[in-house]
């Protein structure tokens, strides 16, 4: 009984992993705006039809979910997060605002995945009365992927370019992705 007890806070531990990577990937575009904006003549108005396609891949999380039901939440959450880290690195090699609107569509739709994951996660794993303060945990993530994005996005650009911000964060996605397929999730 311990073991299982153990396992399931490493599960959403892994899951709240995975939420902070998905935000982080979903904030490199707002962090890198101003210097990739800049070097690619894009617009303000082309900038929001970016992330109006973002917001409409994101609204399919009930097509997400379903998928998540039907393959299990291991391959499935493997599945899109190695879908969202690569849309995120191929960010990196667009150069033209509808190619930019493609991938923030595509992008959002993988990572509609990660609250449906985290929900299952803790409906699957945890008894009622641990399930709001699980659900709480794996939470956390979202915000800290959000916190990580700027210092993180700021020195790659700094380092390299803002081209580099999305191939760095999707390779550490894809880590994550690989970590997932080989986990007890259900």
């Amino acid at each position: 009984m311990k073991t299982l007890h153990a396992l399931r806070w490493w599960i959403i531990g892994l899951v709240m992993l995975g939420a902070m990577l998905n935000y982080l990937t979903r904030a490199v575009m707002g962090v890198a705006a101003p210097t990739m904006l800049t070097e690619l003549h894009i617009t303000e108005q082309q900038y929001g039809w970016i992330t109006a396609a973002f917001q409409a891949g994101i609204i399919l999380q009930p097509v997400v979910g379903y998928v998540l039901d039907s393959v299990g939440l291991r391959y499935g959450l493997a599945l899109f997060a190695g879908a969202w880290s690569v849309i995120s690195m191929a960010h990196g090699f667009a150069s033209t605002w509808p190619v930019f609107a493609v991938l923030r569509g595509l992008l959002g739709f993988a990572e509609g995945s990660a609250n449906p994951a985290g929900m299952k996660v803790v409906a699957t794993w945890f008894p009622a009365r641990e399930r709001g303060f699980a659900g709480g945990f794996y939470n956390i993530g979202a915000s800290l992927g959000s916190m990580l994005a700027p210092p993180l996005v700021a020195w790659a650009i700094l380092a390299y370019d803002w081209r580099a911000a999305f191939v760095i964060t999707g390779a550490i996605g894809l880590l994550w992705a690989l970590a997932v397929s080989y986990t007890h999730l259900r």
